[in-house]
C-alpha cells in the first residue's frame, strides 16, 4: 500500500462549496474537510494543478469561509465507473487568513468528536 501524503485527518461532512475564478463560481458539496482542504464531489472535476478561489459556510456560523486553493487530485468520472470511488476533486488550501483558519480548527475539532477515528 502506498504512502499516505495526508498531513491532517479527513473528516466527514456535507457543506455546500462555491468555487471558481473570477470568471464563474460553480455550487456543489464537500463531502469531506481536513485542516488542509477538502474533497469536492463533482462530476466535472477541474484539472489537476489548477489554482482556485472556494467559499463555504460551516454550520452555526454565518460568515462564509473564503480561500484559495489548487486541484491536488481527481476522481474522473470516466475513469472510475464501476468503483465505489465518488466523482470529485481534492483540494488542498493554499491560504486562509488567521481568522478563517480558527474558525475553521474549531469546526474540524468540533466535528473529530462525533466521528470515530
Amino acid at each position: 500500500m502506498g504512502e499516505d501524503k495526508r498531513r491532517a485527518k479527513r473528516l466527514d461532512t456535507r457543506l455546500e462549496v462555491k468555487y471558481g475564478d473570477i470568471t464563474s463560481f460553480i455550487s456543489d458539496y464537500a463531502m469531506n474537510i481536513s485542516r488542509g482542504g477538502m474533497f469536492i464531489s463533482t462530476k466535472n472535476p477541474l484539472k489537476t494543478g489548477t489554482s482556485i478561489s472556494v467559499e463555504f459556510v460551516i454550520p452555526d456560523i454565518k460568515v462564509p469561509i473564503k480561500a484559495k486553493g489548487k486541484i491536488s487530485w481527481i476522481n474522473d468520472p470516466d475513469r472510475i465507473k464501476g468503483t465505489n470511488l465518488i466523482p470529485g476533486m481534492g483540494v488542498e488550501f493554499q491560504s486562509l487568513n488567521e481568522e478563517e483558519q480558527k474558525r475553521l480548527n474549531n469546526f474540524i475539532d468540533k466535528i473529530s468528536l462525533r466521528q470515530p477515528e
